[in-house]
């Protein structure tokens, strides 16, 4: 249980680096962060799916071990910074502001850089 609590907060560190590269723009072309994001670690049983909306909301799904846990956010983009706040669960408050790096690069993938030194990889659908 420890350690799936600990997998969580990695994930929704990424949730939020991945949530505040969509905040400006009406649509893909203008917001290049704006759609399906898919992290897949297989050789751990892990995996992760941001749905970034062009309006600062979206969903973030987290997959461990076959189960998955999907997370409402908002999120908000400042420099290179995703800052993702989870709204209407159990785990954490509107207040908790998940503050992470990222990278947007040309061949379609995402970097994310969470606050413990972790990077993950996602590749937009």
């Amino acid at each position: 249980m420890k350690k799936l609590g600990v997998v969580l907060a990695v994930m929704l560190t990424l949730a939020m680096a991945l949530a505040i590269g969509g905040c400006s723009g009406s649509n893909e072309s203008d917001n290049p962060m704006v759609g399906t994001w898919e992290y897949s670690d297989t050789d751990n049983g892990m995996g992760a799916v941001y749905v970034l909306n062009d309006d600062g909301t979206g969903t973030y799904t987290m997959k461990v071990s076959g189960e998955e846990v999907t997370y409402d956010l908002e999120y908000e983009i400042q420099g290179n910074h995703l800052l993702v706040t989870y709204v209407n669960n159990e785990v954490f408050t509107e207040d908790d502001v998940f503050d992470s790096e990222f990278e947007l690069k040309d061949d379609g993938t995402l970097i994310i850089k969470d606050s413990f030194g972790l990077e993950m990889t996602f590749v937009k659908q």
